[in-house]
């Protein structure tokens, strides 16, 4: 198989596996909402069921896969391949053991974490979040180990694999909802939940079998690349408390909102949100990283490096401007689509729609943001996004208070101010990539003009449609509510990009024509 056609089919496999994962997670969320809405069991399992990933997020996060994966291809590289295994295994030992201290921390101060988290939260559903964040604590164990055999996986290239690890964990919820649905209550959920997450690793497995991957459980302190990769992960870290520092936050802040229900209604706002906006972004960022990364460690390829991040970046923004379009203006007939049913109600559809809506405005700026932090960390450079997102965590906190105490915006300032801040962080890395790399310039910005071109018709398009679009309340009505505007803008916004030829119309077309040679 040569090259081109390699990429398309692994590309398209990584999409696939993503989008469809990304869609088994929406119909978890579903059926979830329709057993528990935005009630006391949902708020407390939404609360319990984040405090795992905070401390993740916070104590190791991205910084995982994005320190190990340069410093462990550097050794490939050099075809220092023990040193590579040996630091492979140091640094998933290390990762083990750090996951577990926090675990175990986390267990024993869950009272005080989920009354910091969720201080406007009644006592009751306090009570419940604290035993259920028990059951749920474990799930971050897997996650680290996860991120980090999936690095190894990706640096042998091989990203079917770790593609898949979300649909089976979504699958494994769906089921379980199906099967069970409140047969055991909101501690079976949890239950499952940690099993779904075990999974992750699980699926893992055969691919490192095949790849005669070796695990052995020592550390030995004095390999080059750990050191490298500690020092590394540093900045990287500090840069990727964006998300957990926000997602704290906003608990805080809308635990005293709707009686707590805004809690729940962020968060399937969010998910909403990350579903669509994650499946482009992460899939094109995780298939390029480990080629940037190697790149990026010959100043000859610089050109190559900036070719390629500039494609994934103009791919990134061709397919999510149309779907921010589609968010923007049909919110609502989402959240009801997807939402509404059983015990989530139009009132819950009307507070998660309003900040749906805000969260858009930043999709965007958190799709690029993705992007040029993966292009920084293949550089082995995370000290410039971690400055950039010191400065982006201290405005969403900041603007978060003036918008929801200081201005009384309600459940819509806290998506406001998150989506300010992904914006802001997104044109500040992108000046200081350009200063290194000349990744955005003219050609760049007349093309992206281009996209807006299209973009604005397909709006137009769009709220056209909308005005001769009547369909009944079912859930067949509710689909084409949204698909027949949403389809008929979509149509616009590719007609126009062809006729305006822009570059990704056109590397589409080079890409389909090689894959046929």
């Amino acid at each position: 198989m040569n090259g081109a056609k390699k990429t398309i089919k692994t590309a398209g496999f990584m999409v696939f596996a993503t989008l469809l994962a990304k869609f088994m997670g929406m119909y978890r969320d579903i059926l979830f909402a329709a057993l528990y809405g935005t009630g006391a069991e949902a708020v407390a399992y939404s609360t319990a069921s984040r405090i795992p990933l905070l401390f993740f997020d916070i104590a190791l996060g991205s910084a995982i896969s994005s320190s190990f994966i340069p410093v462990f291809n550097e050794f490939l590289q050099r075809g220092k391949k023990e040193e590579a295994a040996e630091f492979s295994n140091s640094f998933l030992n290390i990762i083990f053991l750090i996951t577990g201290f926090l675990c175990a921390v986390g267990i024993l101060f869950r009272g005080p974490i989920v009354n910091l988290l969720g201080s406007g939260l009644q006592p009751q559903v306090k009570a419940l979040a604290e035993s259920l964040v028990v059951i749920m604590f474990p799930s971050m164990i897997f996650t680290a180990l996860a991120y980090s055999l999936t690095g190894v996986l990706q640096s042998y290239g091989e990203f079917n694999a770790p593609a898949a690890i979300s649909l089976v964990s979504n699958g494994i919820m769906v089921g379980y909802l199906l099967v069970a649905k409140n047969q055991f209550g909101i501690h079976g959920v949890s239950v499952a939940m940690l099993v779904a997450w075990g999974f992750q690793l699980i699926v893992l497995l055969p691919s490192l079998i095949k790849k005669k991957y070796r695990y052995r459980p020592f550390i030995n302190f004095h390999n080059p690349g750990l050191k490298k990769a500690l020092f590394l992960a540093l900045p990287i870290l500090v840069s990727s408390w964006v998300q957990p520092i926000n997602a704290m936050v906003n608990m805080f802040l809308a635990s005293f909102i709707n009686e707590g229900q805004a809690v729940s209604a962020l968060d399937y706002a969010n998910k909403l949100y990350i579903i669509f906006v994650g499946v482009l972004t992460y899939a094109v960022s995780n298939l390029i990283f480990p080629s940037i990364s190697r790149l990026a460690a010959d100043e000859t390829k610089k050109s190559e490096f900036t070719e390629i991040v500039k494609t994934a970046i103009g791919s990134v923004l061709f397919i999510l401007l149309p779907i921010m379009i589609v968010f923007l203006t049909e919110r609502v007939e989402i959240v009801r689509l997807v939402y509404e049913r059983g015990a989530f109600g139009p009132e819950q559809t009307q507070i998660t729609s309003t900040a749906l809506l805000w969260y858009s405005f930043g999709m965007l700026g958190y799709g690029l943001q993705e992007m040029l932090n993966k292009a920084f960390y293949a550089g082995q450079n995370g000290k410039t996004p971690m400055r950039v997102s010191v400065c982006g965590i201290a405005l969403n906190v900041a603007l978060s208070f003036l918008f929801v105490r200081g201005l009384n915006l309600g459940i819509a300032g806290l998506p406001m101010a998150a989506s300010v801040a992904a914006n802001f962080i997104a044109v500040v890395l992108a000046v200081l990539l350009n200063k290194k790399y000349k990744v955005f310039g003219r050609p760049f910005f007349f093309n992206f003009a281009k996209l807006l071109a299209s973009g604005g018709a397909m709006w137009a398009a769009l709220a056209i449609t909308r005005r001769f679009v009547a369909f009944s309340d079912s859930l067949m009505g509710r689909f084409f509510t949204l698909a027949v505007p949403a389809l008929a803008g979509l149509a616009v916004y590719l007609i126009c990009a062809v006729v305006l030829k822009t570059n990704e119309v056109r590397q589409l077309k080079q890409l389909i024509s090689k894959g046929r040679n």
